[in-house]
C-alpha cells in the first residue's frame, strides 16, 4: 500500500483518476493550485487507486495524504 502525499500546501483543483482504476507509477492523480500555479500530484507506485482522502476544493497542507494506492 502506498500513500500519495501532497508536495505542497494548496487547494485541490481536480481529481484525475477514478477510484478502483489501475494506476501507474508517475501517473497524475490530482492537481493542486498553489501560488496561482497548478501542480500535478503523481502516484509513486503502480497498483489500484483505493481511495481519495480529499475532495475537489479542499485546502491541504504539504505532506497531507491525498490518495491510497494498493
Amino acid at each position: 500500500m502506498s500513500d500519495v502525499k501532497s508536495p505542497m500546501t494548496g487547494t485541490i483543483v481536480k481529481l484525475l483518476a477514478q477510484i478502483g482504476s489501475p494506476v501507474e507509477s508517475g501517473q497524475q492523480l490530482a492537481l493542486i493550485e498553489s501560488m496561482k500555479l497548478e501542480i500535478p500530484v503523481e502516484s509513486d507506485a503502480s497498483g489500484v487507486l483505493k481511495s481519495y482522502l480529499v475532495a475537489e476544493g479542499d485546502f491541504i497542507e504539504e505532506g497531507s495524504t491525498i490518495a491510497v494506492v494498493e
